[in-house]
């Protein structure tokens, strides 16, 4: 007669997000940089003359702008999250 195996069931437990240094320290280091370069291509869009530039310029605002919105609020998650862990 083949015997039966019991199954422990565990208790489940929720998961708590940790936010690790690490994670935050990329984070910053990545929010400062797409700051840099949004204020960068800022600071040519308005420098340059041809149209060519002017618009190329443009684009990349846009595209650094919305990074560095994107990597803010990830951080302000990361800031929620760490101080409602507390």
């Amino acid at each position: 007669m083949v015997k039966k195996k019991k199954v422990i069931k565990k208790p489940i437990t929720k998961k708590r997000v940790d936010v690790s240094k690490k994670k935050f320290n990329i984070i910053i280091r990545n929010l400062i940089l797409f700051a840099i370069l949004f204020i960068l291509s800022l600071v040519l869009y308005s420098v340059s003359e041809k149209e060519i530039f002017t618009n190329f310029f443009f684009l990349f605002l846009v595209i650094f702008g919305f990074i560095f919105l994107a990597f803010l609020i990830v951080l302000l998650v990361f800031v929620f999250l760490r101080l409602l862990r507390k």
